[in-house]
């Protein structure tokens, strides 16, 4: 995908051992950034998990054989590119006027037929406006 220039979103697969995870992110990192790494780590807070080796690249305890066929791995293929043509695609979003800066809608909208714009607003409108840091959703 580096080669056509589209925007990557990169996942984890999961499976690391905690020893592994800052290395597998930080090689990812680098491949996606066609940057190369010194395999050499400097000290810093966490450099005793990357023992007992202390390098980016560790040896494997065991070589484990590839037992995927070439076959089972055009079929795996061929069954991904089949569900992928039956997502439903997301349609075109129309272009269309940005509001101003100054209009938050659920201020305006929220406004009592008494209530006048240009008064700051009263302790039972701004509590009602208060936005907890650890809710995620909006209520409408």
């Amino acid at each position: 995908m580096k080669q056509f220039k589209v925007p990557m979103l990169v996942t984890g697969g999961g499976g690391y051992t905690k020893n592994n995870v800052a290395r597998c992110w930080a090689y990812e990192t680098a491949v996606l950034l066609d940057t190369k790494l010194d395999n050499n780590l400097p000290e810093n807070d966490y450099y005793e998990y990357f023992g007992p080796q202390y390098t980016l690249k560790t040896r494997p305890h065991q070589v484990i054989e590839n037992m995927n066929t070439r076959s089972y791995i055009e079929q795996i293929k061929r069954e991904v590119i089949e569900n992928l043509k039956s997502i439903e695609h997301a349609p075109g979003v129309q272009m269309s006027e940005v509001p101003p800066e100054n209009y938050i809608p659920e201020m305006n909208d929220d406004l009592e037929e008494d209530e006048n714009p240009d008064e700051r607003l009263g302790q039972y409108a701004m509590d009602r406006n208060i936005k907890r840091d650890d809710e995620f959703y909006d209520v409408y």
